[in-house]
């Protein structure tokens, strides 16, 4: 499962991202941008993958379980989810408060992002409550199932943002669609590994 010291690596990761992000911002520095967000999204991905390796490399029938570990693994991939979408509010935020870009959609994005993040650790709040409903095996089943639509909205995303041309844009966007780009894909694989986990687990609890 997910060690501490893995969560202060990406917290750090968050803030460098960000500052780094900003700071190319405001120097119109196009490449550097991109490199920071992708660079959070490849230490994100690199640590959803850690987590959850020991479920995603194992053959579906070598997994061993026991009943709590859906509930562990659900939590820490929330956290994860989290974790991009609260990035995603704090780059959008510092480029468009401590520059002199401006874009009117950036507090709409910010807040939305903001708003998800809060949701997320707030579900992952109540998987720590032992008379929480969201605990029980179908409430996990529902959350997986909407980690999948999350995957698939992200890939979606992905696909508009390269096939519209986005993301060679000179208007006030063009950093906020690096975050899309670098928070998009980060979520697919964090989704992907996600519902793998869970599945995996599921089956080995099921077949004792």
């Amino acid at each position: 499962m997910l060690l501490k010291s893995r969560l202060q690596v990406l917290v750090l990761a968050m803030l460098a991202s960000a500052a780094a992000m900003a700071f190319a911002a405001a120097n119109g520095a196009v490449y550097t941008c991109l490199g920071a967000a992708l660079g959070f999204a490849i230490i994100t991905i690199e640590i959803a993958l850690a987590a959850n390796r020991p479920f995603l490399k194992d053959a579906p029938g070598a997994v061993k379980a026991d009943k709590d570990a859906p509930l562990a693994a659900s939590q820490q991939n929330a956290r994860l989810m989290a974790a991009v979408y609260a990035w995603g509010a704090l780059a959008i935020c510092a480029i468009y408060s401590l520059t002199d870009l401006w874009w009117f959609h950036s507090w709409q994005y910010g807040s939305a992002m903001a708003l998800i993040a809060a949701v997320l650790l707030g579900f992952e709040h109540l998987l720590s409550d032992p008379d929480s409903h969201f605990r029980t095996p179908r409430a996990l089943d529902v959350s997986a199932l909407l980690a999948t639509a999350q995957a698939s909205g992200a890939a979606v995303g992905l696909g508009f943002l390269v096939a519209s041309g986005k993301l060679a844009s000179t208007k006030p966007d063009w950093p906020a669609n690096h975050v899309f780009l670098a928070g998009g894909l980060a979520l697919v694989f964090i989704s992907v590994a996600s519902t793998i986990t869970h599945l995996r687990l599921r089956r080995a609890i099921a077949n004792g």
